[in-house]
């Protein structure tokens, strides 16, 4: 989903309306203020005193991030149509990305050459990751407009399309595939850059798919999470589900905390009851991996504090422990350590970093993302947080329901008739 990113030596923020960047071997943070204006985005290094200041005169909002993998460029996926490249050596802006619709999710080739943006639309862009055109064709994916002021520009064509609106997409490491999840239950898999040609459909969801991502140190494999409430294993060039874990059994002991959230919704509007289901989605998960016959899990439950621990052994999901948090956790993201990097709607301590040992997750006393979090608490309550959820399930109408109670008062009003309580109705023009 990209909300937390660690790659190399940065842990990276998705605070609201900014980017909170921090290097574990100089201790240094950073934060990218992204106005919604592409030419007023700038970096501010962040000192002890002046920490507090936060940009409040913009509507922007952070939708994912990532580093590249050479790890000198970082990007930034804004709410407000914009992908913006940042050179993480110097945190100047080096380059803006104006899109046609809101970015959902953005991927990097391993070359570092190419950014791919999922949007709202449906459609997957590629654009220039340094500002210069990939190794590839890129003229049959662009063509020349004029702007208002009749200036020749180059406008992106999308790569490839859905019929629905995108969640998250991921690329393979050798460049081959892209593979896109969407609301409609789809994981697709696609060539690239010929993403005309597709290798296979993954199907097997019955909800939107939340998140999808490759397997660590096993790239025949992928992962997925979707509103249905599970964690599905994909071999992803067959189109094959291997192995599906249910989440429902270990979240009842902590239901409570979605029933009551769907209460408020129903007594809100009764609509509600036409589309929430009666267990939540799985929203996001992150993997660690020790070799490549065994993975790490945590995975979030929507509306639960919690946090879920499964293991992958060969093609086989275990459950192992679930952590209880004092608040709903946002997103998690492993470090390199074994460590679990949790994001929570906490206004006080935001952040906080749990331990795998024995088996269980076990808070950290003293982390310096910890402190970090205490220190800048002000930047991760502005804004609100991602997608709600709620607006990805579909509505359901039992037309059946309808159909019998309008035939059961029909058959009512004919046995009336015939008992002369009512006068006959004529139906029709030649009715007698």
């Amino acid at each position: 989903m990209g909300r937390i990113e660690v790659a190399h030596d940065f842990t990276v923020f998705c605070c609201g309306k900014n980017v909170l960047v921090y290097h574990s071997g100089s201790c240094e943070t950073k934060i990218l203020k992204v106005s919604n204006s592409s030419t007023k985005c700038k970096a501010k290094e962040e000192n002890s005193d002046n920490a507090n200041s936060v940009n409040s005169s913009t509507e922007t909002q952070i939708m994912s991030v990532r580093i590249s993998q050479d790890g000198q460029y970082l990007a930034v996926a804004c709410e407000t149509k914009v992908v913006t490249v940042w050179c993480t050596k110097t945190w100047t802006l080096l380059y803006t990305h104006s899109l046609v619709k809101r970015p959902m999710a953005i991927a990097i080739t391993s070359d570092s050459a190419t950014l791919l943006v999922a949007d709202k639309s449906g459609d997957v862009y590629h654009l220039p990751l340094k500002g210069c055109k990939p190794d590839y064709d890129q003229a049959s994916l662009s063509e020349q407009k004029n702007d208002e002021e009749g200036n020749t520009k180059m406008e992106e064509k999308p790569l490839l399309g859905h019929l629905s609106m995108l969640l998250d997409l991921a690329i393979t490491e050798d460049s081959k595939y892209i593979i896109t999840c969407d609301r409609d239950e789809k994981i697709r898999i696609s060539h690239f850059p010929n993403s005309y040609n597709i290798q296979a459909f993954c199907l097997g969801h019955e909800e939107f798919v939340t998140q999808v991502d490759l397997l660590p140190k096993n790239k025949q494999f992928i992962v997925s999470c979707s509103g249905d409430g599970t964690l599905r294993l994909w071999n992803y060039v067959k189109g094959e589900c291997v192995a599906c874990m249910d989440t429902r059994e270990h979240t009842a002991p902590l239901l409570h905390h979605y029933e009551k959230y769907i209460q408020q919704k129903i007594e809100e509007s009764e609509e509600a009851r036409r589309f929430l289901p009666d267990y939540p989605a799985v929203k996001s998960f992150t993997l660690y991996s020790d070799s490549s016959d065994e993975h790490l899990i945590a995975a979030l439950v929507d509306r639960i504090p919690a946090v879920f621990l499964y293991k992958i052994e060969g093609t086989k999901f275990k459950y192992i422990s679930t952590k209880e948090l004092d608040a709903e956790p946002r997103v998690v993201s492993w470090l390199l350590s074994r460590e679990l990097i949790v994001l929570q709607e906490e206004e006080e301590q935001p952040v906080c970093v749990l331990e795998f040992v024995d088996n269980n997750l076990h808070r950290v006393a003293e982390h310096a993302l910890e402190s970090l979090g205490k220190k800048q608490n002000h930047l991760f309550t502005v804004g609100h947080d991602g997608l709600n959820l709620d607006v990805l399930y579909k509505q359901r109408y039992d037309n059946v329901a309808d159909y019998k109670k309008k035939k059961e008062e029909r058959l009512a009003m004919e046995q009336a008739v015939k008992d002369g309580l009512i006068p006959a109705v004529k139906k029709g023009r030649w009715s007698k």
